[in-house]
């Protein structure tokens, strides 16, 4: 994703000749970042693995409880990436397959944790990607690290299986809840709030979202204050409370940790009171699923802004994404014409897993972390026009999130959209440093200070 001039970018160009244009990207586009590009004669190629396919797990929300653009839109992103590799070589040579259960989405995680300890015993899968919910999430590294396998972060956007409850076998490919707070937190700053008042929903999502927030809001604004933390439950449709909570000290400014279409009720509430004439908010995960759900221009409030793991305006201008999403849209983009985020984070949770399974030749979770913590180790992600780097110490890939104002555009697929112009993007190294990065996660293996020193210097020059 492109540092510079962003506030430039222009709405998706949607036309056939573009299209044409990625899939002829072909091989090249969609090889991995540490190695040669793929072409169709590697088919032959002998695959060194067991029985000739690399084969992972993921359960997800495959009834979309949360949203038809989220579980499923993770699916058709695993779909078309599984037949794309396969019909160009495989990955050194071996197909590449997965299965997929449904989590069961919801505050009860434990059909989740049972689905992946079900798939660890069977001995079935190379590795793992992880699912939609955070909390089940939150469970999975210990797990998965006991039965030795490597476990990737899929959809879900927990950050603690990569801090607190780091774990060698821990890879992670995209946004985390811990970057959307930190992005929102330097597009408060950007504006000259001081003081913020926050609503983060009772749960893992949340309840990370809006400590991150909190925690960098008041590290990077001189004197900066967060007034108030409101936490409504998970299914809460009655705000008035807790807006007149936040509004009561008079914030410059409120953060919100929604998602999906539950940002839709608090819209129409926040509304109603008029407040929104006078106070900006970001009103936490603006997806295409909230766009969907919104019928009207008079559905978004003034001064509305949200933010973005994987913005499709935005990802789409990547060479990696712009290929992955005509190879999507190829496929699904009658039903579905946008590429969603999560189809995002899916591809980028899958290239990576290639560029360390060719970087290796290996399916040994530990060879691919101590690739890693060399801090040279990168792989062709949606997330930047160049090569992402992945930070040593936790694992985590240099991704980016965005924070943009929230527009009726009758003329684009939902309608409700980003304003392409108004987007803030923050980048994984832009907010953790290496001093914070190293006291937040724990790390056995004691990454090297050279390896530590390369990364940050070489993931600041990617566009």
């Amino acid at each position: 994703m492109e540092r510079r001039n962003l506030g430039r970018l222009t709405l998706r160009l949607a036309s056939v000749a573009l299209v044409a244009g990625m899939i002829a990207l072909g091989a090249t586009a969609i090889a991995s970042g540490n190695s040669k590009p793929v072409q169709k004669s590697a088919a032959a190629k002998k695959c060194p693995f067991h029985n000739g396919t690399i084969r992972w797990y993921m359960a997800e929300d495959l009834k979309a409880v949360i949203g038809p653009d989220i579980g499923p839109a993770g699916v058709r992103a695993a779909n078309v990436w599984r037949d794309y590799t396969n019909a160009h070589g495989g990955v050194l040579g071996c197909k590449v397959a997965y299965d997929v259960e449904d989590e069961a989405f919801g505050t009860d995680v434990t059909t989740c944790i049972r689905n992946y300890k079900n798939a660890l015993a069977s001995g079935k899968y190379d590795f793992f990607l992880g699912p939609t919910n955070s909390a089940c999430m939150l469970n999975l590294g210990a797990i998965i690290n006991a039965g030795g396998k490597p476990l990737i972060s899929g959809i879900a956007a927990d950050h603690e299986p990569f801090f607190n409850l780091f774990k060698p076998l821990n890879f992670h490919a995209s946004v985390s809840t811990f970057l959307e707070g930190r992005a929102a937190a330097v597009a408060a700053k950007k504006w000259g709030w001081k003081t913020a008042s926050i609503m983060v929903p009772n749960y893992a999502y949340g309840q990370d979202a809006g400590k991150a927030f909190t925690d960098y809001f008041e590290q990077i604004v001189p004197g900066g204050k967060v007034l108030t933390n409101q936490q409504p439950p998970f299914n809460e449709t009655d705000f008035s409370k807790y807006i007149n909570a936040m509004i009561a000290g008079h914030p410059d400014g409120i953060f919100t940790a929604f998602f999906g279409s539950f940002v839709v009720p608090f819209f129409k509430q926040w509304a109603a009171t008029g407040n929104d004439k006078t106070t900006r908010i970001i009103c936490g995960l603006g997806i295409l699923t909230t766009w969907q759900a919104m019928k009207s221009a008079s559905d978004i409030p003034q001064n509305t802004w949200c933010y973005d793991r994987a913005s499709y305006q935005l990802l789409e201008k990547t060479t990696i994404g712009a290929a992955l999403s005509a190879l999507y849209q190829k496929t699904y983009g009658k039903q579905w014409p946008l590429t969603s985020e999560f189809a995002f984070q899916i591809f980028s949770s899958l290239q990576m897993a290639k560029a360390l399974i060719e970087g290796t030749k290996s399916l040994d979770g530990h060879k691919w972390a101590k690739l890693v913590e060399t801090g040279r180790f990168t792989f062709k992600s949606p997330y930047h026009s160049g090569p992402t780097y992945v930070n040593p110490i936790n694992h985590m890939a240099d991704s980016c999130a965005s924070v943009g104002r929230v527009v009726w555009r009758p003329n684009v697929p939902y309608k409700a959209t980003y304003d392409p112009k108004s987007f803030i993007v923050t980048c994984m190294h832009n907010v953790l440093p290496e001093a914070q990065a190293k006291q937040l996660t724990h790390n056995p293996d004691k990454v090297s200070e050279r390896a530590i020193k390369y990364y940050y210097s070489h993931a600041k020059a990617v566009n």
